[in-house]
């Protein structure tokens, strides 16, 4: 008889690994719809999510509009940027974020076309860009102002707005910055400098600067190539910069402030055959000097390239709990070749606390997107309401505001070999741990072996109360558990079920010939 060893996992809050080879067992190669920064001990899956297009007349009323950037305002409802027939600016509202009807603002339709990329709320109105160069505005309960100002180009590409440390607002289209006073003064150009052969592709505050990120590249629909820069601008000099940070190779798409620190996602390469059909997202973090990369998820394929009305890595960034979150779809792990296998939703990456290490994961799924229309075209929160802009018609899901859990949370471990992938090994049993299983809670355990492509399920359990549940074979069939040299599991969770941990005891047997 071999050796006995034993694999324990109850911990969680490494997130998503760089690697599925790491022998760090608080990570997985893959981790999606769970929490996992609540409690580093405990897997707890998220609500799933239910469709929200009521105009208050049709139950799916609210696709026509196509509405993007929702904002959750001072006052407590939340905004959308959506359009009407003509495809013109109109804001739409919802009393209650989380539960009720739309309402079709009567008085907030824009008089030229509409442009996606920015919606801001600020001194009482919410602000965007129409047409081919007006920055617009509809005062709160009030009329639009088509036309607070003009700009001097014709707009080709838009960042999200931002208001700057002193007051000001400040909009971004091309390679220019507008500034816009509190008493409605409109400054185009408010800085030179800027490379006219790259466009602004997101902006955050970065103490009394503005951190503005920019990628190669004057079109649109064009996903621009090679290095990313982040300029720092202290909102006052008109010609000078105070600062250019090199962001490292890809198409940086996001940025944010958490921590007191400057936070970027770049697509490197995704998209394009430079990847050698392979690319990936890059997490980066800057305070000065040189970004360090803090996360890479490499892709183990092209994905199609962004076009203007597909995307699979939109602009759009929350900040919140000190965390940045941002919609992408990337395939890696066991993704194929069909789009709809690819990983796509809410990103997350940030930590529970000064003492917690930075972490990644794919935070919150969309499993009503239509899977040959696969992406999301905008995102945004109120609270903790997730609210998503999907697929090709101009479909909207909230959060679930009961406590419904139809949605599959996935945990995959890492690839787990004893430290040597050469020797085989026999599964005797394996365990897996949950808090008291709800009424409709369900854990279903699975394997991988080897150079497999697909899971074999182990057991599918559903005992009210139960703490955990334990098998020796494939209980469907009585098939012994089998040899490996290496193993992922996988573990989901249905009906609210939280997981808190896993247990293997397997056999080394030696049949190597020295």
């Amino acid at each position: 008889m071999g050796k006995i060893f034993e694999v324990k996992i109850n911990r969680f809050d490494g997130g998503v690994s760089d690697d599925p080879r790491e022998p760090l067992f608080n990570m997985g190669s893959l981790i999606k719809h769970f929490d996992v920064f609540s409690n580093p001990f405990k897997l707890i899956p998220y609500r799933s999510s239910e469709a929200d297009e009521n105009d208050g007349s049709t139950a799916d009323g609210m696709k026509q509009y196509d509405v993007r950037h929702f904002t959750l305002g001072s006052n407590g409802k939340l905004y959308g940027l959506g359009k009407n027939g003509s495809g013109q600016p109109k804001v739409v509202s919802k009393a209650a974020p989380g539960s009720g009807n739309w309402t079709l603002e009567a008085t907030a339709e824009g008089n030229a076309a509409r442009i996606v990329g920015s919606f801001i709320e600020w001194q009482n109105a919410f602000w965007f860009f129409q047409g081919t160069n007006q920055v617009g505005k509809w005062t709160i309960g009030g009329t639009v102002t088509n036309s607070v100002g003009t700009v001097g180009s014709t707009i080709t590409s838009v960042a999200q707005s931002i208001v700057g440390a002193d007051n000001n607002l400040y909009m971004f289209y091309n390679n220019q910055v507008v500034r816009i006073s509190p008493a409605g003064g409109v400054t185009d150009a408010a800085v030179s400098g800027l490379p006219s052969d790259m466009r602004i592709t997101s902006v955050a505050p970065y103490g009394s600067y503005l951190a503005i990120g920019m990628a190669y590249g004057t079109s649109a629909t064009t996903a621009p190539i090679g290095r990313s820069k982040v300029f720092l601008w202290d909102m006052v000099t008109t010609t000078t910069l105070a600062d250019v940070v090199d962001w490292g190779e890809g198409y940086l798409r996001v940025l944010g402030n958490i921590e007191g620190r400057i936070c970027g996602v770049s697509d490197k390469y995704l998209s394009s055959t430079l990847g050698l059909t392979r690319g990936s997202m890059v997490v980066r973090l800057w305070a000065g000097g040189v970004p360090q990369v803090m996360k890479e998820i490499v892709a183990n394929q092209t994905v199609t390239a962004d076009t203007s009305t597909i995307t699979r890595f939109p602009r759009d960034v929350v900040i919140k709990n000190n965390k940045m979150y941002w919609a992408a779809s990337v395939p890696f792990g066991l993704s194929t070749s069909t789009e709809s296998t690819h990983h796509l939703g809410i990103w997350v990456f940030g930590r529970k606390n000064v003492n917690s290490n930075f972490t990644i994961s794919l935070d919150y799924v969309e499993e009503a997107v239509d899977t040959s229309n696969f992406y999301i075209n905008s995102f945004g929160a109120a609270g903790d309401f997730w609210f998503v802009n999907h697929s090709a018609d101009g479909s909207i899901e909230k959060t679930d505001d009961s406590a419904s859990y139809t949605y599959t949370s996935i945990y995959d471990t890492q690839i787990l070999n004893g430290g040597d992938s050469s020797l085989n090994k026999k599964m005797l049993g394996v365990t897996v741990f949950f808090a008291a299983l709800p009424a409709a809670g369900q854990v279903v355990l699975k394997y991988r072996i080897n150079e497999e492509t697909s899971y074999t399920t182990i057991f599918t359990h559903t005992t009210d109360n139960s703490l955990s549940h334990s098998a020796i074979n494939i209980e469907s069939s009585g098939v012994t558990l089998p040899e490996f040299k290496e193993l992922v599991f996988r573990i989901e969770s249905t009906g609210g079920a939280e997981i808190t941990g896993i247990r293997c005891r397997y056999e080394v047997i030696d049949k190597d010939i020295y």
